[in-house]
């Protein structure tokens, strides 16, 4: 039941959004998901646990190779919904659609697994492979949810209590055994039966029709579901409703507030920490030690049978029967021995070379054993934090905070440029749009008493993120006016397509505005993308763009690649560079004078 208000819940809150990254918690796998305003969500996937919308998750462990090979399968995948396998314990999450469709699949059946499937169900990725008589699930099959010994409440009927009634011995047994319930909602339906699982399970009999109705009555509690961590005998569980037979211990406005509360922490101390430069240095460097020791350790027993066979060669009554010892040597020499003196000598030397390796690894094991005695340990279980923040409102658009420091808002598309111009432009504002089709419009906060370079960064923003980066053109005019002048009707006689509007009166125009692009990461570790002369006092260090043809990401990873070369990049992915940048791609034509410093040099 708790699978039934889960999925709804999970619906709530990843409408919209598509997956970011996903990270590896112990045994579960953490997914990033972001909404177009930028919102995020956290969901944890844990086979054993379960799967819920996390507000509390803020660290990660080592990522392993089935997340690796998850994020390649659903990076940038959008949600597209959530089911339950008929009323089991199977989430399935779907992502994307047609050809691109996926499916992630949670079974919480013990042991617990996970699969990756295509659209028509076929499995792409199974976290272990299943293979039994009646089911096998591996790469290639197509995924079968299992089968359900136990009838679902929802289909128990008249004649199915009488059945399990007269096939047990205890009304606990009848219940449990026979229908598809936890042991916790077994006892609470008894409970509401005023019966002991002890009961005999006649004393069900003739009661047929009020247990379909607490079964029933059960079910539909997860439509207006009431969660609670309650004290029974087995300890603390999570209900979706208050049971009568056990004692409520804490409420929570969801299931997923309580899975954080009691499930988290077991899902993340099972994580493992991830290694830092020094540890996985000091693992290294033990790993070639002990190498280089075994084959010490190697050679010193091959040199000792090499002159154990030596004498024997030596004392051959035959030059023949000596150079049967040097063959037993493993010796192929390319002149024969003249005689058994000279057919010892050669085993004799071939131990010395191998002696002389021996020694050669014990000295190379010697000296990394010194240097790894300066390399340190790590300690603890110290785990990589999440870049976790509830981000402003205006991130939801695109924005920069001008020279002067005014914030400059613009819109992504026609739904956020209705908004911006609607909701978020006062009096003492000016509003920006570029002298050609496809441009957004920006919001200057404050802009009545906008400066002269301010003006002049907010019309190139508005003309870099407009139709003229795509088009590549290098430079383009902008236009300024007062929120009054700008109208959602149209003028008489005329129409104006849904998300557009009417300039009434004189336009400011700027003209010749530069179609180039600055990014970098503010000082609260914002990626930030604007006017250079705007982002050169927000990041310590920028890139600067303009347009060129070439894939949008393979810019963003270029973007990413630069930022990350100046030290600071946590957490961002190239999905988060492409939201900054214009669309269309570009070229990296200088470096911030910090960045340049950092990354040595730059066009």
């Amino acid at each position: 039941m708790e699978v039934a208000v889960l999925i709804r819940e999970i619906g709530v809150a990843l409408t919209g959004s598509y997956i970011n990254n996903i990270y590896t918690l112990g045994g579960a796998q953490l997914l990033r998901l972001r909404k177009p305003g930028g919102e995020e969500a956290w969901l944890v996937a844990s086979p054993k646990h379960g799967v819920w919308v996390s507000e509390k998750v803020s660290e990660r462990g080592e990522t392993e190779e089935l997340t690796t090979r998850l994020r390649q399968g659903l990076e940038r995948a959008r949600y597209a919904g959530a089911s339950q396998a008929d009323l089991d314990r199977v989430f399935v999450l779907e992502f994307g659609e047609k050809e691109s469709a996926r499916r992630l699949i949670v079974e919480m059946m013990p042991p617990g697994n996970l699969f990756l499937t295509d659209g028509t169900g076929s499995i792409l990725l199974a976290m272990r492979e299943v293979k039994t008589r009646s089911r096998r699930l591996v790469r290639g099959s197509t995924y079968s949810a299992p089968s359900q010994a136990r009838l679902s409440p929802s289909q128990v009927r008249a004649e199915d209590v009488s059945a399990f009634a007269q096939s047990e011995r205890t009304a606990g047994q009848a219940i449990g055994r026979h229908v598809a319930l936890p042991r916790k909602y077994v006892a609470e339906a008894l409970d509401r039966l005023s019966l002991k699982e002890s009961a005999e399970a006649s004393a069900l009999l003739g009661r047929e029709a009020e247990v379909i109705g607490v079964l029933r009555g059960m079910l539909e509690s997860t439509e207006r579901p009431r969660p609670c961590l309650a004290e029974t005998a087995s300890g603390e569980e999570i209900f979706v409703f208050h049971p009568q037979g056990s004692k409520v211990k804490m409420e929570a406005p969801t299931v997923s507030a309580l899975c954080d509360e009691l499930l988290l922490p077991g899902v993340a101390a099972t994580a493992v920490p991830p290694k830092d430069s020094e540890q996985r240095r000091r693992e290294e460097l033990d790993a070639t030690i002990a190498s280089l020791r075994s084959e010490s350790l190697s050679l010193r027993s091959r040199a000792a049978e090499l002159r154990s066979l030596a004498p024997g060669a030596l004392a051959a009554p035959t030059i023949g029967e000596a150079l049967k010892f040097v063959g037993e040597a493993g010796l192929k020499p390319r002149n024969l021995p003249s005689s058994t003196a000279a057919a010892a000598s050669l085993i004799y030397d071939a131990a010395k070379r191998v002696e002389d390796r021996a020694s050669a690894a014990e000295e190379a094991a010697a000296r990394l054993s010194k240097s790894a005695s300066k390399t340190g340990r790590a300690t603890g279980t110290r785990m990589k934090a999440l870049a976790r923040r509830s981000p402003e409102w205006y991130e939801k658009f695109r924005w920069f905070r001008t020279s002067a420091g005014k914030l400059a808002i613009g819109g992504r598309d026609t739904q956020s440029n209705a908004l911006l111009v609607r909701r978020h432009a006062q009096d003492d504002d000016v509003i920006y749009h570029a002298d050609l089709f496809g441009s957004p419009f920006f919001v200057l906060k404050g802009g009545k008493a906008q400066t002269q370079e301010e003006t002049r960064e907010v019309a190139q923003a508005t003309v870099t993120f407009s139709s003229a980066w795509k088009t590549g053109l290098g430079s383009a005019d902008a236009y300024w006016v007062a929120p009054e002048q700008v109208s959602s009707t149209a003028p008489s006689g005329e129409y104006l397509p849904k998300g557009s509007f009417a300039i009434r009166g004189k336009k400011n125009v700027v003209g010749r505005n530069l179609v180039e692009v600055a990014i970098g990461l503010d000082g609260e570790g914002r990626l930030v993308s604007g006017p250079e002369a705007a982002i050169a006092g927000a990041a310590a260090s920028y890139l600067v763009l303009r347009p060129q043809r070439e894939k949008s990401s393979d810019t963003a990873k270029a973007v990413l690649k630069g930022i990350a070369a100046g030290g600071r990049a946590p957490g961002l992915s190239v999905d988060d560079v492409l939201r900054a940048l214009p669309a269309g791609g570009g070229k990296v034509v200088r470096i911030g004078a910090k960045a340049r410093s950092q990354a040595g040099g730059g066009p």
